[in-house]
């Protein structure tokens, strides 16, 4: 990829801690704490290091000098559009479960410094969270700031959105002076110095459909998405109307021609007949959306075949395999290891 996730959150998060100084803090020297990091006067990174690691190195610097719960209040800020093309295959998919394994993934294959893994008991699916060991020294900020950012990522998703609670919080550290925090922002009891760092979500969560058309969150990552994809996605026409509407609301389309013609208020019918004047059909549309978005997933994530397949409507792995080949001329796994151009 051209841009790890690492990365991508590394700059977003820079950029909500300047934020946060500016706007809460003004007494404190952002000038000074620029110059300490090597940055620009606009927090931009010259020299493009591991944005991320300067990220955490100014949070520790204020942590121990100004303002003890800064981890806490940029992970608060955190929005499923900080990971790219990430956030718009969350707020795409199908149900929380598929939403949880396609984050799990992405963690564990990309260049993050945070891991995760998903159990499941009786009555509760555990997302259990470890640090890279690399980053040992910034362990505890990092758990900070990541647990409640996921856990905003997770409401995004969530039916209830920020009325939704975890079961309950667990953390392997030892607790801080401010820690009723903690409890204030996940809603929940929240324990340190335990085995293990987890937040419990009840289990007939997973299976929840995630809501589509009633989040701005959508709007703004698929924006970014038809803006990678080209001019043909701009415009009044009924091929781009179609192709805007393929990539807004998958769930609602289903790369169906029934379902894309129902969100653009048409029947069926009027739909193929007007795809037909424009000299094209529905199968071709969405051949070029589907094909299009699988590009950008093989190249801008590290979401495995089988998931990408089930991302774009495909039943079975192989039949995506078959129409990207066809399409391209080339495998998907092949095309994953090109040079790449483009970029979410």
């Amino acid at each position: 990829m051209l841009l790890m996730e690492s990365e991508h959150i590394g700059k977003r998060r820079l950029a909500a801690l300047r934020d946060v100084l500016s706007s809460r803090y003004p007494a404190i020297d952002q000038r000074a704490l620029t110059a300490e990091l090597g940055l620009k006067p606009d927090w931009s990174n010259p020299e493009r290091l591991d944005s991320m690691r300067l990220f955490l190195k100014a949070v520790m610097t204020l942590r121990q000098e100004a303002i003890p719960d800064i981890a806490l209040q940029i992970g608060d800020r955190a929005q499923l559009t900080d990971t790219g093309l990430l956030g718009y295959a969350v707020l795409t998919a199908p149900t929380v479960l598929q939403a949880a394994k396609i984050t799990g993934h992405a963690l564990n294959a990309s260049g993050y410094v945070l891991r995760s893994k998903m159990a499941a008991t009786d009555t509760h699916y555990l997302l259990v969270y470890t640090t890279t060991s690399e980053v040992r020294a910034y362990r505890e900020p990092l758990l900070e700031m990541s647990m409640i950012a996921i856990w905003r990522c997770i409401q995004a998703i969530l039916p209830d959105g920020q009325a939704s609670h975890p079961s309950f919080v667990t953390l392997n550290y030892p607790a801080p002076d401010y820690s009723e925090r903690y409890a204030e922002l996940f809603g929940c009891p929240v324990s340190f110095n335990e085995a293990h760092t987890v937040i419990a979500l009840p289990k007939p969560w997973m299976f929840l459909p995630i809501p589509t058309g009633n989040s701005s969150l959508l709007a703004s990552c698929a924006a970014e998405v038809k803006q990678v994809l080209g001019e043909g996605y701009h415009g009044t026409g009924i091929v781009a109307r179609v192709k805007r509407a393929l990539v807004e609301q998958p769930q609602t389309c289903q790369f169906s021609l029934e379902g894309t013609a129902v969100h653009l208020k048409l029947n069926a019918r009027s739909l193929r007949r007007y795809l037909t004047q424009a000299n094209t059909n529905f199968r071709s549309v969405c051949l070029e959306v589907r094909m299009g978005l699988a590009r950008q997933y093989l190249y801008n994530s590290n979401m495995p075949l089988k998931e990408i397949a089930y991302q774009l409507g495909y039943t079975h792995t192989n039949n995506f395999n078959r129409a990207y080949r066809s399409y391209y001329g080339t495998s998907p796994e092949a095309m994953r290891h090109q040079p790449q151009v483009a970029n979410i």
